[in-house]
Order: C-alpha cells, then structure tokens, then sequence
C-alpha cells in the first residue's frame, strides 16, 4: 500500500511538471526555427533544422538587452525598497501591542484584495503629480506601494516564529529597540527574506499593465512592454518573441535558483513545531 502511493505520488508529480514544462518545451521548440517552420502543418516539436540565429538577432538587432536591463534595475530596486520598509513594520506589528494593531493587520489583509488595475487612474495621478511619469524612479515607487502589504503580511509571519525569549535576553543587556530588530531578528529572518525578495522579483519582472501606462519611452520599457512591443499589428515573427521571451525567463530562474535555498526554507518554516 506504501509503494502505491508513493508511485501515486510520483505520476501525480511527473503530470504536473509536464503541464508547467510543456508550454516551456514548445517556445524553446518555436525560438529554434526559422519563419516558414512556425507555421508548417501538422507542427513538430523537434525543428528540422534548430538554430540559434533568432537568439543572435534578439541580442544584437532589438532593443531586448535594454529592456533586460531596464527590468533588472527595477526589479532589485522595488524588491531592495519594499524589503526596506516591509522588515520594520513587520517587526513592530509581530511584537509590539498597541490599540491600532489588530485593525491595521486586517487593513493589510484587505488592501491585499485590491488589484492594482482598480487604482490605476489613481495612482496614475499621484505619479504625474509627483512629476514622475515616464521614469524608472516613479515605477520603483509603484511597485514597492504595491507589494508592501503583503510583503508586510510574509514577514511578520516569520517574525512571530523567532522565539520571544531571544528578545527579551536582548532587552535585559540593553539593546534598543533598532538593535532588536538590527541584531536580532535581522540573522534569524534569512529564509523569510529569501522568499520575500523571490515573491516580489518574480512580481516585479513580469508585471506589465503599470509599466505599460506609466513608461512611454521605449528606451525606458520593461521587458514584458518589450515583448508586447515586438509584436505588429500586420505580420508578427513569433520564432524571434519566443526567442526574447525565453531570455526574458532566465534571469528570473537564476535569481530562483541563487535564491532557492532561502525560498525552500522560507516556505517550510514553522511547518515542524516543537
């Protein structure tokens, strides 16, 4: 009966990895081939003749290395920011007891169900009241007031699991307040960090609606306006979108893969107690 279910488990595994692969697998086949393979009938998944000739025009005859690179400042930018004001205010609201916390709590809770698309003509507003249209510091600023309440919500989870006694042996040495969170939690809040930074990388690289009405500069595009970008309204190449579109993919996955341990182990704490 054991080994049945683990064979159970292992198809159920083996099937959903083919599902998420699958789409990847067919892009990766597309970027491969040259403009009349994309659309020979039936489609085959394995080119007659693979190349790498659209990933060469990618790089060295569009603008994707810019729009790369674009993504990536804004990305560990918004993700350094919310990190930044996140960790403090979820110190406070994990171990600090006033009126307001329980109605801020659920405020953040709430503020969650909103997507950011409601708010756009809102926020649209604010952004050209603050004369930050059409700039990567004005998309920076958005994303980090965007992410901020979950990212809020994930860390004050993994500062409730820090033991309370480690504080209160801080405070009877005399560490502050700042100290507590600086040399304290700060060590013990790495997995917690980790997946925080991974959530909001991954939210920040692939977000496109904000960056498509707030960016107007091509030379300013992310990289999901990029890829939108490359496409005509008469004649679109898809072997040369797949090939950006996998590009666009690996900084991500090494970032997940750099990151990997921190994600794995943010996601399983507090899984075992006692």
């Amino acid at each position: 009966m054991i080994r049945r279910g683990w064979l159970g488990h292992g198809a159920g595994l083996v099937l959903s990895a083919g599902i998420f692969l699958a789409p990847l697998l067919w892009l990766l086949s597309l970027s491969m081939k040259t403009g009349p393979a994309v659309y020979e009938h039936p489609p085959r998944l394995l080119p007659a003749e693979p190349s790498l000739a659209n990933y060469a025009f990618v790089l060295a005859k569009t603008q994707v290395p810019y729009y790369l690179g674009n993504s990536a400042k804004i990305a560990a930018l918004a993700t350094l920011l919310t990190l930044a004001l996140a960790l403090p205010a979820a110190f406070v609201l994990s171990r600090e007891r006033f009126p307001a916390r329980s109605a801020l709590i659920q405020g953040l809770l709430l503020v969650q169900l909103v997507s950011p698309l409601v708010l756009l003509v809102p926020i649209y507003g604010v952004v050209a009241g603050l004369g930050l249209l059409d700039s990567h510091p004005g998309l920076v600023l958005v994303y980090a007031s965007v992410q901020l309440p979950l990212t809020i919500s994930i860390l004050r989870t993994f500062c409730d699991a820090v033991p309370g006694e480690l504080f209160e042996a801080a405070l009877l040495d005399g560490a502050t307040r700042f100290g507590l969170l600086r040399r304290v939690a700060l060590p013990l809040l790495g997995p917690g960090l980790g997946a925080a930074a991974i959530f909001n990388l991954a939210a920040y690289w692939a977000e496109f609606s904000l960056a498509l009405v707030l960016l107007d500069s091509q030379s300013r595009f992310t990289i999901p306006v990029g890829l939108f970008n490359l496409q005509s309204g008469y004649e679109t190449e898809w072997q040369i979108v797949a090939a950006a579109a996998l590009l666009a993919l690996a900084p991500v996955l090494a970032a997940f893969l750099v990151l990997q341990r921190s994600f794995v182990a943010g996601l399983t704490a507090g899984a075992v107690k006692g």
